[in-house]
């Protein structure tokens, strides 16, 4: 049975919607916006773009095999004897995981869809002697990563404003 781990959909809906509404922005600056302007909101929304291709593309899947990562146009496989090592790095309300394998390392964050289950499969199939002690806690009480979700949302309604604000305008 398959796995299949995303970035949180909580994230990506306003990531993808302030990147949407960036466009439109980016549309109403080429028609009444200087050329300074024109130049940086085009710079970012290209810079976001890659970002919100990232986050929808990116995904874990856990299988009876091993561990397959789909970053943005790659695609990593694992089997469980490849995986060497899972660590943990916490940071008030964020946390990293270190996989280390013999093709190199890999580290993702808290903000996956149930990042939680998706330690404890990799804690259950790794076994105690690749796997911290601090992933056990961490399992025990672990930290949700909210206030990136709250900033994006936050950056939507600025987004937002200044469209409205530039339609006025026009």
């Amino acid at each position: 049975m398959n796995q299949v781990f995303k970035i949180r959909q909580a994230f990506r809906i306003p990531f993808i919607s302030a990147v949407t509404l960036l466009f439109i922005l980016l549309a109403l600056s080429l028609f009444d916006g200087q050329l300074w302007e024109q130049i940086l909101i085009a710079a970012i929304c290209i810079v976001t773009l890659v970002i919100a291709i990232e986050a929808c593309e990116r995904e874990f899947t856990v299988s009876e095999n091993g561990l397959l990562i789909r970053k943005f146009f790659r695609t990593k496989d694992f089997t469980w004897t490849e995986i060497t090592h899972l660590g943990v790095v916490i940071m008030r309300n964020k946390a990293y995981f270190l996989l280390t394998t013999t093709k190199g390392f890999y580290v993702f964050s808290n903000l996956l869809q149930n990042h939680t289950l998706l330690i404890r499969h990799l804690a259950d199939k790794l076994g105690e002697e690749k796997v911290e002690a601090e992933i056990k806690s961490y399992l025990e009480d672990p930290v949700e990563r909210t206030s990136l979700v709250v900033l994006t949302w936050i950056v939507l309604i600025i987004v937002v404003v200044i469209i409205l604000t530039k339609l006025i305008k026009l």
